[in-house]
């Protein structure tokens, strides 16, 4: 198996602006000179370079030019400081490999190069994938994430189906992380009631903002449990926690009679989880102008560290390059291999013009970065494209034309005039890939409520599963046929564009939840087969709809000695629970819709002996563009062994 899985982020903001066929024949340009020199150019003034940022300089550098001959000095341009040796020409040019790339005298310089085992994207020392320069320390940043929360648990005794109001002021402390506010209400099945934490609209400001969550009680609520969190890095203060249920405080929280410097005796501290191990949140009790709050930080970590890996052994050697059309009439020259020494690689630049314009392009301003910005959506673009366009295994199975996508998806970007929008583009553009790894998802989305019920396609038909809410004219089994007015299977296939999944199975499973999603309070209509008409809206958080909606059993019998596993749903436990039901099985069905639990034990009680295979996994070993010349493979083990207890009966995967 050969995989590789990307998670793309968008900011807020929105702009849309037209184009000319010669703006998105430029950008096209740039990408592809963007993935040839952000992975195969091995310079170290390059490496230097916060590539997200390059991508949206770059297609602004590019985007008014109105010539070939314009475009080609533009790319020049931006290539000659910070990456000697690569230049754009005419696409009719011969070119020679330039004999001032190679030093006079070789003592003390050796060969740098890029090798890419899958593709480093995750600047993890820990990941299987990796991208590094031999001969090169490879820089892996802690990002850290995480959040720190306090909370406090209050019985609902008295309190259960009445209206709340949670109110109260924050601000950050800190020129990163945002604080948020939150009210859960558990309900006595163990599922989950209202829910709310300003996911939409969290705090930033450095002054106080003030607050307010508002809500129904759960008639069956057996707790409610309410507080604050610093997202990630930073420092995020609150005060005058204030619940009031029907009118009346409940509840009040000032820290005015805490101790500064000391933890919070009047709410409770917890780190939720964290990416760096044993780094904790820290809770203490601050003041300012005689004003008490109490204030969440983040962990003291080691920001970076350096570290030399050589992913594979087989590496470039000097003397090779890339030469590879950029447009009609341009193409690109790109050494792939240069010398240098343990400081600088060859030939030596001007560090004072390398400094001025690395400044220029990794001091773009955060408020730059938003999807208002059309250079920033057409980076994200350029950068999506060629994270697959060299590095994805599977374009003999997706069979799209990802060049064209390319075209397609800068034109869209254009046009484009929300956020929500823009990341529809993305979304589009990458379920051509037809992979289940790839999602989209983007900062202050709204979009994360759903109507009361869910369903799913049966034999063709669009049945409803279940439904909460007792008041709605809705019935387990209903057929929809219709939905805001347009015909169901219509409706289904505008969802499945913007889907990325292998199988029809998975491409279901997350078209049944994804058809429903939308923005809070926003009106969802539907008629059934006979006619009638239901009208609601969508009311239940995300967070709370999984608890609400009807799952999966994990494992049942279907009669006729025949049981059904939910594979997405069966935990390890479950199964060796039900392993006297499996053993007395003639056929085990194993529903592969979704995505595993922790069952890898499950294979282990099919298996006869135990598995001798080194190839479970292969990670392409690449150092050429565009995967062509020679890849080869690391072969990965998944060394699983057989119980002494064999299911032997038959197995049956559909997805």
């Amino acid at each position: 198996m050969k995989t590789i899985s990307t998670a793309l982020f968008l900011f807020l903001g929105y702009a849309c602006f037209a184009q000319s066929q010669r703006q998105i024949e430029n950008q096209m340009a740039f990408a592809k000179f963007y993935g040839y020199v952000r992975y195969f150019y091995p310079g170290d003034d390059a490496a230097k370079l916060d590539w997200d940022k390059f991508a949206i300089y770059g297609a602004q550098q590019v985007d008014r030019c109105k010539t070939d001959e314009e475009l080609k000095e533009n790319l020049n341009a931006m290539a000659k400081v910070l990456m000697p040796g690569v230049s754009i020409v005419p696409g009719s040019e011969k070119i020679v490999f330039p004999a001032n790339l190679k030093p006079k005298n070789l003592n003390g310089y050796q060969e740098i190069t890029w090798q890419h085992l899958g593709v480093g994207l995750l600047n993890d020392k820990r990941s299987l994938y990796q991208s590094a320069r031999t001969n090169r320390k490879t820089v892996f940043k802690n990002k850290f994430t995480g959040f720190g929360n306090l909370s406090t648990l209050l019985p609902a005794k008295d309190i259960k189906g009445k209206n709340f109001v949670l109110s109260g002021r924050g601000k950050v402390l800190s020129d990163d992380g945002q604080g948020q506010f939150w009210v859960r209400v558990d309900r006595e099945n163990g599922q989950m009631g209202f829910f709310e934490n300003m996911d939409s609209r969290p705090i930033k400001s450095k002054t106080w903002q003030n607050f307010e969550i508002k809500g129904i009680i759960n008639e069956d609520a057996k707790q409610l449990l309410l507080g604050a969190f610093l997202v990630n890095r930073g420092k995020f203060a609150i005060d005058d926690l204030i619940l009031k249920v029907d009118g009346k405080e409940i509840y009040h929280r000032d820290f005015e009679d805490e101790t500064v410097g000391s933890e919070p005796k009047t709410i409770s501290g917890s780190t939720g989880r964290s990416s760096v191990e044993n780094a904790k949140y820290v809770f203490s009790v601050n003041t300012e102008q005689q004003n008490k709050f109490a204030e969440v930080a983040s962990p003291a970590i080691i920001e970076s560290e350096s570290l030399e890996i050589k992913p594979f052994q087989r590496h470039a050697k000097f003397g090779e390059y890339v030469e590879k059309p950029i447009s009609k009439n341009l193409k690109i020259f790109v050494p792939i291999v240069l010398y240098g020494t343990q400081n600088q690689t060859f030939p030596l630049t001007d560090s004072v013009k390398v400094n001025k314009q690395l400044s220029a392009i990794n001091s773009i301003s955060a408020d730059k970065l938003t999807v208002n910005n059309l250079y920033l959506r057409i980076g994200n673009i350029t950068n999506t494209w060629n994270i697959f366009q060299h590095f994805y295994p599977y374009f003999d199975v997706a069979k799209t034309n990802w060049t064209a996508d390319l075209e397609k998806s800068l034109t869209e970007s254009y046009q484009s005039n929300s956020d929500v929008e823009y990341a529809n583009i993305l979304k589009k553009m990458t379920a051509k890939l037809k992979d289940g790894h790839i999602s989209v998802w983007y900062t202050g989305n709204k979009n994360q409520y759903y109507p009361p019920f869910a369903w799913d396609w049966i034999e063709n038909k669009l049945v409803i599963k279940s439904v909460m809410d007792s008041t709605l004219k809705l019935k387990k089994g209903d057929i929809v046929e219709k939905i805001n007015g347009q015909d169901a299977r219509k409706y289904f296939q505008n969802i499945y564009e913007h889907i990325s999944a292998a199988t029809p199975g998975y491409l279901n499973h997350r078209a049944k939840t994804e058809s429903l999603i939308g923005e809070k309070d926003s009106p969802f209509n539907i008629v059934l087969a006979n006619g009638q008409q239901i009208s609601t809206s969508r009311k239940i958080h995300s967070s709370s709809y999984n608890a609400d909606a009807s799952k999966q059993e994990a494992i049942k019998s279907l009669g006729n000695d025949i049981t059904y596993i939910s594979i997405s749903n069966a935990k390890m436990k479950k199964i060796d629970e039900s392993i006297e039901l499996l053993k007395s099985s003639k056929a085990i069905i194993c529903d592969l819709r979704g995505y595993p639990t922790d069952n890898t034990g499950l294979i282990e009680y099919l298996m006869v002996s135990d598995d001798t295979s080194s190839k479970w996994m292969q990670i392409p070993q690449i150092i050429y563009p565009d995967q062509e010349k020679l890849i080869t493979y690391q072969n990965e083990r998944w060394p699983l062994k057989a119980k002494s207890l064999s299911l032997k009966c038959q197995n049956i995967f559909p997805d």
